[in-house]
């Protein structure tokens, strides 16, 4: 896309306007307190110039109510850019890509707009662990494992997997969690991974885990669950992942920058799937009552 950097900073722009007036309720709550007032009657020149702001008011919920319904487009337009993530950069300056300087700046705006969207916290950066993607460009770390060209391709990669699942079409991050919600163990070991924030070996994966998962480790019998954890281990680790959730380094493992992606994605939904059965369990029990209430009236007090 050769105009992305300006495309995506005007929509930005949008997104924050049509955000400020979409969210704002001091007019809904004055414009209440004016209503309350008039119903009682109250008469005179105040009367009047309440009126008039109370029309005004009105004038500015309706405004944003429709601002509500274009920040809606407007989030859609900038998810689908960023589906196509393609920042118009320069080459790389030390550990720095910075962005070409025939096009503006990816401003603050966008990255607070866009973390806005992802994970309803608005910073001006994106902080990962092998880069940080900012308006001054991708500054990425370098290692003795990934060139920087690899390490580009893969913060692009996650961006655009991301807001690929927020538009609902098809994503790699949705495939990891299907494979993900296929081993309960390796749930398990990213989870506890991620709660540590540092490389663990297998021991201290085990003592973790059981600390944490005491009450059902003891209902699993002998070392059926330290045996499960590490073929968890190993699953995260096999083939199967086209980007890995888990690397290992010298005995220890430590979960990467799309794993905690998946993870957190994949373990939303989990939350929320387990309410909706809860929901559902709760209305199936209900209903149940209803459904006998029902047929003893019918029985037995007609």
């Amino acid at each position: 896309m050769e105009k992305f950097n300006e495309k995506v900073n005007a929509l930005a722009q949008e997104y924050w306007r049509l955000r400020e007036i979409a969210v704002g309720n001091a007019a809904g709550n004055k414009l209440e307190e004016i209503e309350k007032l008039l119903e009682k009657g109250i008469g005179g020149k105040l009367k009047d110039q309440l009126a008039t702001e109370a029309k005004r008011l009105r004038k500015e919920e309706e405004d944003k109510s429709g601002a509500a319904m274009k920040l809606e487009e407007v989030k859609k337009e900038i998810l689908e850019l960023t589906a196509k993530l393609s920042p118009n950069l320069d080459l790389l300056n030390g550990d720095l890509y910075p962005y070409d300087s025939e096009h503006e700046p990816i401003s603050d705006a966008y990255f607070s707009a866009l973390t806005d969207i992802f994970y309803n916290t608005p910073t001006p950066s994106i902080q990962f662990r092998v880069a940080t993607v900012s308006k001054e460009g991708i500054r990425v770390k370098l290692t003795d494992t990934a060139s920087p060209l690899e390490v580009l391709a893969y913060v692009i990669m996650i961006i655009q997997e991301t807001a690929k699942k927020m538009l609902g079409v098809e994503n790699t991050i949705d495939k990891c969690c299907s494979l993900l919600k296929q081993n309960e163990y390796a749930f398990i070991v990213l989870e506890t991974l991620l709660k540590e924030g540092r490389g663990l070996g297998m021991e201290e994966i085990k003592d973790i885990a059981y600390r944490e998962d005491k009450e059902y480790k003891e209902l699993v019998k002998g070392d059926v669950y330290d045996k499960e954890l590490v073929t968890g281990v190993a699953y995260l680790m096999s083939d199967d992942w086209e980007y890995r959730l888990v690397k290992e380094h010298d005995g220890k493992y430590e979960v990467t920058d799309f794993g905690e992606r998946v993870w957190q994605i994949c373990n939303a939904e989990a939350r929320r799937e387990e309410e909706e059965r809860k929901e559902k369990r709760i209305r199936g029990i209900s209903n149940s009552g209803a459904g006998i209430k029902r047929f003893l009236k019918t029985k037995f007090f007609k």
